[in-house]
């Protein structure tokens, strides 16, 4: 008895030792952060939009829209033409001739402060001559006139049986350093990289259909002909379902209603998928900070999405429909990048490891809080085949491979860092403090390795080397 009672003071002297070590070294990042105070140093944008969209929808399924952007130059240089997104494009006989049933895109007017403009269009880069230099703080109204129909093998902008995902419908101003950021599409990944904007939105279409979009204000979108405006989001979705089914629920942090909507097909799934999406959205808020909005929606069936304040999820790319487990895990992942992306913005063509990365470690947090079987675990090597770097642009890795870097050996490379300086608990930790110093602004890796040297006290790069391509400013 003696001696068991020797062996029990024994381990509590070590779990204090243990526990003091570990409390010692937040007070030194602390002590080192009060002596030597972080500021965040933002990838600022270069432009600064905001838009007034007008969108209808006529029974044939022939959509007109109205969009007028006003377009301030807030990069140091001056502007002799803009260059905007113009994604329907890519989907039409001309862009995608392998498509079966491609879109139709048909710009009837553009003009410039009110005067009729020339402008060239190639694939999704729509570029518009400035007659006179636009200096830095002025600004451009730009107003576009056109139509279209929608594909049904489109990619995120398609058609989903009867219902319509209109991601990325509306002419969209690219950020601006060192010229305008406007990459070739792709058909994986993201290649689009737009700054916080502001946007008004009114929708018309036929009653049959339920409008879904980025504002938590939909109500008043499906009372036809109503404008809501929607702030500082890096995009706005816009969904028009036939026939849905709406399921919804509250969550515990900040009452968020939560709204599923499924046709009848994937209604079995749509219980599950909405404990999973109530579930997630009060884990990250705890361990992250307050989701911004009061009303969260996910949309099954398509493929698995992003966007601000609603997803989509059900497949990835052009496989079938995920299983159960997947699809519960794609919302979790998909829903985490409400913080990373949605909050903290990066450029998804040149540092797509930023937020897909982040996003993996942040899905792996709620399982290892959810299922006693998961573990924070990484282990202590890469994969020798996968030998680039997380961060080259998406152009720079084979097609098929580019996931296994942007999502695998990315969330691996963090997984290591977090587990040399914690493990779970500092991984929490490091992201919290990450969102609040990033909230609402843009960071690459470079900044991101400046955040993380100073938020872990390193003094090297060594912690980076092997997956991250280091070229420092």
């Amino acid at each position: 008895m003696k001696n068991r009672s020797l062996l029990v003071i024994f381990s509590g002297l070590i779990c204090l030792i243990a526990y003091c070590s570990l409390f010692q070294r937040d007070l030194t990042i602390s002590s080192n952060n009060k002596e030597q105070p972080f500021v965040a140093k933002e990838v600022l944008p270069g432009s600064k939009s905001s838009y007034n969209l007008s969108l209808k929808m006529d029974k044939d399924k022939k959509v007109s829209v109205e969009a007028k952007i006003d377009i301030t130059n807030i990069s140091e240089d001056k502007w002799d033409r803009l260059v905007l997104y113009f994604i329907p494009n890519i989907f039409t006989k001309e862009s995608s001739p392998s498509l079966d049933h491609p879109a139709s895109v048909n710009i009837k007017d553009i003009k410039l402060n009110g005067t009729t403009s020339n402008y060239s269009l190639e694939k999704d880069t729509l570029t518009l001559p400035l007659k006179t230099q636009l200096s830095p703080n002025h600004n451009v109204n730009v107003q576009i006139n056109y139509d279209f129909t929608m594909p049904s093998e489109g990619l995120r902008f398609t058609k989903v049986g009867e219902s319509l995902h209109l991601a990325q419908w509306y002419p969209m101003v690219p950020t601006y350093r060192n010229g305008w950021n406007k990459e070739e599409y792709q058909s994986r990944g993201e290649t689009y990289h737009t700054p916080f904007s502001d946007f008004q939105l009114d929708v018309e279409v036929p009653p049959s259909y339920t409008i879904v979009s980025s504002s938590e204000d939909d109500d008043l979108l499906n009372d036809q002909g109503k404008k809501i405006k929607v702030k500082n989001e890096k995009e706005i979705f816009l969904a028009l379902l036939k026939d849905t089914l709406i399921f919804d629920k509250t969550t515990t942090i900040n009452n968020v209603n939560v709204r599923v909507f499924s046709d009848k097909e994937r209604a079995d799934q749509a219980s599950e998928v909405l404990e999973t999406a109530v579930k997630a959205l009060d884990y990250f808020q705890k361990e992250f900070g307050s989701y911004t909005d009061k009303e969260f929606d996910v949309i099954l069936g398509g493929l698995g999405m992003e966007y601000p304040n609603v997803v989509t999820v059900g497949s990835i790319y052009s496989s079938k429909p995920v299983d159960s487990d997947s699809l519960r895990r794609m919302v979790v992942h998909e829903i985490a990048h409400q913080w990373f992306y949605g909050l903290v913005s990066n450029d998804p063509y040149n540092d797509a490891w930023l937020d897909e990365g982040i996003a993996e470690i942040a899905t792996l947090l709620y399982y290892v809080n959810e299922e006693e079987d998961v573990t924070f675990d990484f282990g202590d090597q890469f994969r020798e085949e996968l030998s680039l770097p997380v961060n080259l642009p998406l152009n720079q890795y084979q097609n098929g491979n580019q996931s296994s870097y942007i999502y695998g050996k990315a969330s691996m490379g963090l997984g290591m860092l977090f587990e040399k300086y914690g493990g779970e608990g500092t991984a929490k930790k490091f992201l919290k403090t990450y969102v609040e110093e990033y909230k609402f602004k843009g960071i690459d890796t470079n900044e991101f390795i400046r955040f993380t040297k100073h938020y872990f006290n390193l003094e090297n790069n060594k912690d980076f080397e092997g997956w991250l391509n280091l070229n420092e400013e």
